[in-house]
């Protein structure tokens, strides 16, 4: 699928150009500018707005603290909301650890998706959670296979022992001609495997620890929980409703994923921070987001 688009002239595409920028915006310098990809998330929103059902994969475990990192699950709250109210059916999976943690978010807010969790040692049949009805499958920064069959951090170690084998769903549905899109800021995100080879030059010379599965579009950003953000900003726009959760909602999320016990992915601790930024940072990012979606 490649969609394309005259930026000079549609005002929406504009907005996803100026958006786009916004959130690729490199705080951690994780170096996204000689590895990340552009032009992916307009196209991913004018899709999504015409879906029907859509999966969405989450949870990083972060080794260090037992539990999954704040940043992912808000990201992924936001979005799966509102395409809940635009009238899309929406499942999110995650890991069994992780379910305290997402119903926690969700709650907060009043996401009515659906969430499947699974254990790590679990065997998934994908077949059993894809529908007739599936039109897209996003993985939103979560760990994914590397060369070596194993899922790394962003240090180089291996978590497979601590990930639950959802690659499986997203492989499945992209043999379907389902829509995939991966999302992620390091590289070693299910669906990145478009960038893996510049992620593996500039971020980890020194081994291959990136993800190898590709997908149809892969949305690079300096913190994924910004591309969940941009993606429900333009969908709303598109949909021509104030479909994104004010500022107030997206606090509220966050204090409670972080009270069930998500970490900092890089500070490992239960604060509400995202990988070690000043929240300033996630707060400006979705406040700029929020006001070019409904013009204020």
């Amino acid at each position: 699928m490649n969609i394309k688009f005259n930026y000079e002239q549609d005002s929406i595409a504009q907005s996803a150009r100026s958006i786009e920028l916004l959130i690729q915006q490199d705080p951690g310098a994780r170096g996204l500018g000689k590895w990340g990809t552009n032009g992916g998330l307009f196209p991913v929103a004018v899709s999504l707005a015409g879906g029907k059902h859509i999966l969405v994969i989450t949870g990083f475990y972060i080794l260090d603290a037992g539990t999954i990192e704040t940043d992912g699950p808000p990201g992924v709250i936001v979005l799966a909301d509102a395409l809940c109210k635009a009238g899309k059916t929406v499942t999110i999976l995650t890991d069994k650890y992780a379910e305290d943690i997402m119903k926690a978010g969700m709650k907060s807010i009043g996401c009515e998706a659906e969430l499947m969790v699974f254990a790590v040692d679990e065997k998934i049949n994908p077949d059993s959670i894809i529908r007739s009805t599936t039109t897209h499958c996003i993985a939103l920064e979560r760990p994914g296979l590397a060369a070596d069959g194993l899922h790394h951090n962003f240090r180089g170690i291996n978590i497979s022992d601590y990930v639950a084998p959802l690659d499986d769903v997203f492989l499945k549905c992209t043999s379907k001609g389902i829509l995939t899109i991966g999302i992620g800021d390091g590289g070693n995100e299910l669906g990145m495997g478009n960038v893996s080879e510049a992620v593996d030059k500039y971020i980890a010379p020194h081994g291959a620890l990136s993800c190898k599965i590709q997908s149809d579009y892969c949305i690079c950003a300096g913190v994924s929980n910004w591309a969940g953000y941009a993606l429900t900003g333009l969908i709303a726009l598109l949909c021509g409703k104030n479909l994104m959760p004010d500022f107030a909602s997206l606090t509220s999320i966050i204090d409670s994923i972080v009270k069930a016990g998500a970490v900092d992915g890089v500070t490992c601790k239960q604060e509400t921070t995202v990988d070690n930024l000043p929240r300033t940072w996630e707060d400006g990012i979705y406040k700029q987001i929020y006001a070019i979606a409904f013009q204020q």
